[in-house]
């Protein structure tokens, strides 16, 4: 027993702010207290399942480790003469440091930002300054976001520009999105006809959604809108707004629909124009006599 006690008092009040044994059991207890709620906190954000998981964990993983770290430190007293004048001068560092990497802080503070607000969240479909930048969110960091374009490449845009950015979260649809898919047809063809093959075609492809409401339904509101929207020169534009789930169906949908447009109008006999044009030759006779 004095063993024990004469070990434990080893360091005390000079090198450690307790005893050997006993700033050992705190050290242990404090780690096995940082494993249990690093665990209970990684299951919460899996269990509500957020969009920007991977990026919350980091964050909790690099505030637990910071914790823990300081934590450990304060049971030792060389660290205290360290940490109290760091804490004392935290404001003039933290000025300086600013000033120091102001872009990076600002990137910094974006993504903190982005997390909180969450106008896009990874896998999600966005356009960014009117197309300049169009793919998908594939990894959101604290310091910059990347998007994954059509082409297979990666862009990586600071957080700092993206909170600033004109986006279009194309993905994010609450009932359903809609397309508009435009169709010509000769100015000598059955339009009322043509309009009802585009209504048939497209309320009975598999990907189609209704977006009418049962109040709708019940006043005979038709299931697809197609309107004349132009006289061209040698057609007339048809329009049907094409309701889908998402971007993707939408892309595929529309698809389908000119091949299946284009072998029901062959077989009514409605007319995909070619461009036309009239010639008048004005037949002009010369006076006088021909030398």
């Amino acid at each position: 027993m004095d063993f024990i006690q004469q070990l434990n008092e080893w360091g005390k009040n000079s090198v450690l702010r307790y005893g050997l044994i006993d700033t050992v059991i705190f050290i242990v207890l404090i780690l096995c207290f940082a494993a249990v709620l690093s665990k209970y906190l990684s299951r919460l954000i899996k269990r509500f399942q957020p969009r920007n998981q991977p990026i919350l964990l980091k964050i909790k993983k690099g505030v637990i480790y910071v914790v823990v770290a300081y934590a450990i430190l304060t049971l030792f007293v060389p660290a205290q003469a360290i940490l109290n004048p760091l804490l004392a001068s935290g404001g003039i560092v933290a000025v300086v440091l600013g000033l120091a990497a102001q872009e990076t802080v600002g990137n910094l503070i974006s993504g903190l930002m982005i997390l909180l607000f969450r106008p896009f969240h990874i896998s999600d479909l966005v356009r960014v300054n009117n197309g300049q930048y169009i793919g998908t969110v594939v990894e959101i960091t604290v310091r910059h976001t990347i998007i994954q374009t059509f082409e297979n490449t990666r862009i990586i845009i600071p957080n700092a520009q993206m909170n600033t950015a004109v986006l279009e979260n194309i993905s994010d649809i609450h009932s359903a999105k809609a397309d508009f898919l435009y169709v010509c047809i000769a100015y000598d063809s059955d339009l009322e006809k043509a309009i009802d093959i585009l209504s048939q075609e497209v309320s009975k492809h598999p990907k189609y959604c209704d977006p009418r409401t049962p109040e709708e339904i019940k006043a005979g509101v038709p299931k697809v809108t197609v309107r004349v929207t132009d006289f061209k020169d040698s057609s007339i534009e048809l329009r049907a707004t094409v309701y889908s789930n998402d971007n993707s169906s939408c892309f595929v949908m529309l698809s389908d629909l000119r091949i299946a447009i284009k072998k029901r109008f062959d077989q009514e006999g409605i007319e995909l124009p070619y461009p036309k044009r009239d010639l008048y030759i004005k037949d002009i006779q010369k006076k006088g006599n021909l030398q």
